[in-house]
């Protein structure tokens, strides 16, 4: 009705509709037949029986549970054995610089070895005989101390394994020379 209608009607009956209830109360069944509609195109679900809620099932939780505790058990175990890892490489490469270093020592070492040979080997001529013997004897000792540190290095090396079999033998001759008494150098 508009506001012009409103005007033709007669003060007795505009009290009557002002009377009316403006809202009415669409009922229970109303809500039953929108639930059972809803439920039917499945928007909702039905509630368990006895109007209780659904809940999940114990062995469900424990299951989730134990499948949380193994998540986090191997994370925990992947970020050590990531971490060890980077570690290991992080201790490798700080070491190469430091092997590199030693065979370079290794190197002048060896050279200043052989140089030092080849200066005594030049005044052995001129030497006295016992001079000349503990030449030879520190030069021997520092050779089976190179052989044996290159055998604790490399075992299988056949170089090494040689110069230490020549020194057994040698040990074995003298001692056989000597009669099983050995001499001793001082230095």
């Amino acid at each position: 009705m508009s506001t012009h209608d409103e005007d033709d009607l007669t003060p007795d009956l505009r009290t009557q509709l002002s009377a009316l209830p403006r809202e009415m109360d669409p009922g229970r069944l109303l809500e039953e037949r929108t639930v059972r509609a809803l439920r039917e195109r499945g928007m909702i679900q039905a509630a368990a029986p006895g109007g209780r809620v659904r809940r999940i099932p114990r062995s469900w939780l424990g299951g989730a549970v134990a499948a949380g505790i193994a998540l986090f058990a191997s994370g925990l175990a992947l970020g050590q054995w990531m971490g060890t890892r980077a570690t290991v490489q992080v201790v490798e490469a700080a070491r190469a610089p430091d092997t590199r270093q030693a065979a370079l020592v290794v190197q002048q070492t060896g050279s200043a070895y052989v140089q030092a040979m080849a200066r005594f080997a030049e005044l052995s001529d001129s030497a006295s005989t016992v001079q000349s013997a503990e030449g030879r004897e520190v030069a021997a000792r520092m050779l089976r101390a190179a052989a044996d540190e290159l055998i604790r290095i490399a075992p299988d090396d056949p170089l090494a394994s040689a110069v230490l079999a020549g020194f057994q033998r040698a040990d074995s001759a003298q001692a056989a020379r000597a009669g099983g008494k050995q001499g001793v150098v001082w230095f």
